[in-house]
């Protein structure tokens, strides 16, 4: 099959954990590479970014990153048909895309799947981000896609009672990992490597600085704790990200502590450097108030790390309490420190848990995920 990606929210090429760039980069990635590995051949569409950037960049044999000035919709009907492209399915990431990929869909009808990865209404919900237009929008897409790609029972669940989706739409689909990649390593060894102390206890935070990552909730715990806090993502050289409302306020809460010595910013990091991170680790943290899936925690129990999450949205279904990680009530700073105590003061239980967690990881492999969406892909393009 020839397959169009929509990615106009994010390039999936963008450093993890800055600005808007984050999970369903990873999606977007590993899915592709996985059609491939099943003879498809993959166009990823998103916006230029970078006057220095190449038009076309072809990431690996089948894939090709393009990205596009100008009027989004104009501009990418026209690229295909100028080309003479023929593809068999549009698959738009995002309501951002999704909304772009109603419109192509229809002007070269072509049939469109839809993974909102996040949804506007849950947003509302869990976190108090309240976005009209984009609900409204979301309620427009999942009237005209032919197929909406959930994640997790919860999602289909959430899409059929927030938004009335017709149930027979919505297929789940269960993102996977990359377990070559993802891995467990030496301890001792990736403290070394990445000049982390040998001694300490380190607890550790991935992802956007976003305030549905909850990241005040930990700076609130690690004041009640002995450990040192890193937190990876955003751009730490960029001016702008120090003048991001939320990261003021984590900076705030942090020197009201007195924490600086032991809570650190260490930016964005590359994807293989991060099981690295989940190795030294001794606990993984993801205080989130709201997550649809959470890759972040998936790469961590595939390195065999002890987790520590809230009980929110898609995390309910990668997390066993008491055995592949620990549960803490979402919102309440109190109990997620009361749980990182229990943990730290016994390191052959988090070991345990990190085996276990391991093991349970290995259940999710892009490689079936891939394969149950080409089904979709076949069933709703004919």
């Amino acid at each position: 099959m020839q397959i169009a990606f929509l990615s106009y929210w994010s390039c999936p090429r963008s450093p993890l954990g800055v600005l808007s760039s984050g999970g369903m980069n990873v999606y977007i990635l590993n899915l592709a590479a996985e059609l491939t590995k099943l003879g498809h051949r993959v166009d990823i569409f998103t916006k230029s970014h970078s006057p220095h950037k190449s038009h076309i960049i072809n990431i690996r044999k089948n894939i090709r990153l393009i990205h596009l000035k100008g009027h989004i919709v104009t501009n990418l009907t026209g690229f295909i048909k100028k080309n003479s492209l023929r593809y068999d399915i549009l698959h738009a990431h995002y309501y951002y895309s999704a909304e772009i990929g109603v419109e192509v869909s229809r002007q070269l009808k072509l049939p469109l799947a839809v993974t909102f990865h996040t949804l506007g209404e849950m947003k509302k919900i869990y976190a108090g981000i309240i976005d009209k237009s984009r609900i409204e929008t979301e309620q427009g897409i999942v009237g005209k896609a032919d197929a909406l790609i959930a994640s997790t029972e919860l999602e289909k669940d959430e899409l059929i009672r927030y938004y009335q989706a017709d149930p027979e739409k919505i297929h789940v689909v269960i993102p996977g990992v990359d377990h070559r990649l993802f891995r467990p390593k030496n301890k001792a060894f990736s403290r070394r490597k990445l000049n982390l102390p040998p001694n300490k206890k380190i607890i550790l935070f991935v992802g956007r600085i976003d305030p549905v990552k909850g990241i005040n909730l930990l700076i609130e715990a690690a004041g009640e704790i002995e450990a040192e806090v890193i937190l990876i993502g955003g751009d730490i050289k960029s001016r702008r990200f120090w003048q991001n409302r939320e990261v003021k306020r984590i900076k705030a809460n942090i020197e009201s502590k007195k924490l600086e010595d032991r809570i650190k910013f260490l930016g964005s990091k590359a994807q293989r450097l991060l099981p690295w991170f989940y190795s030294a680790a001794d606990l993984v943290v993801l205080p989130s108030v709201y997550e649809s899936f959470g890759f972040v925690i998936l790469e961590a129990m595939a390195c065999a790390a002890a987790v520590v999450v809230s009980r929110s949205g898609g995390l309910k279904y990668l997390i066993e309490d008491g055995k592949t990680g620990t549960f803490f009530e979402s919102g309440n700073p109190a109990d997620l420190a009361d749980k990182l105590k229990k943990l730290m003061r016994s390191e052959k239980q988090t070991v345990q848990m990190g085996i276990r967690a391991y093991q349970e990881s290995q259940k999710y492999c892009w490689d079936k995920q891939a394969a149950k969406m080409v089904e979709v892909y076949r069933r709703i393009s004919g």
